[in-house]
């Protein structure tokens, strides 16, 4: 089954997006001291709320009945970081990456603030990347963008996208169709995703 995409106007009525890490924390029993273990899960979580009538109400409902609960995948966006802020001065192009950071060339030499910290960045097909801090490009254009969650795929060589980023998702539940009705007609849907891990 290939991902369905979610379109950009199907906006939620409010929705959270973040990136969930995977740590274990325990406590000494003699001293009290913390503990910490950073596993390699980290991953993007979403919550959507939709409160719509007909006939967005449909959409919704027939969009949730093609992912077929958990079995189906969709690439969603988060709506609050469409467009990146910083400048993308220059014809930036996506050359490498590793780890937690990506090599991006083509800047305008020398130029301030060409990504800022929110941003997001596709590095590959329903992979999407935080940027972390401010980002300068160097004389000869390029730039080392620090980046979460940790880079799991190659990345798609290219020009630099970071418009409408996209993140191959599931739904958690069987039940995430269940859309409680009011009138006139106004129904409501709570939807949880989660990223899906190479």
């Amino acid at each position: 089954m290939s991902d369905l995409v979610w379109p950009l106007d199907l906006r939620p009525a409010s929705q959270e997006f973040y990136i969930q890490t995977l740590s274990t924390v325990w406590a000494s029993p003699y001293t009290g001291q913390n503990q910490v273990l950073e596993r390699d899960g980290a991953r993007w979580v979403s919550r959507l709320t939709f409160l719509r009538g007909d006939p967005l109400a449909r959409q919704v409902d027939a969009l949730i009945a093609s992912l077929r609960g958990p079995a189906g995948t969709v690439l969603v966006p988060d709506w609050r970081t469409l467009a990146a802020r910083g400048t993308l001065a220059g014809t930036p192009q996506l050359a490498g990456g590793s780890g937690r950071s990506l090599t991006v060339t083509g800047f305008a030499p020398g130029a301030m603030g060409v990504l800022l910290p929110g941003d997001l960045i596709q590095t590959s097909p329903g992979r999407a990347h935080l940027v972390t801090s401010i980002v300068n490009a160097g004389p000869d254009g390029s730039a080392l963008v620090p980046v979460e969650p940790r880079l799991r795929d190659p990345v798609t060589i290219g020009p630099l996208v970071t418009t409408a980023c996209r993140v191959r998702m599931r739904l958690s539940s069987d039940d995430a169709g269940r859309n409680p009705t009011r009138p006139p007609r106004r129904s409501e849907w709570s939807l949880e995703l989660f990223e899906v891990l190479a």
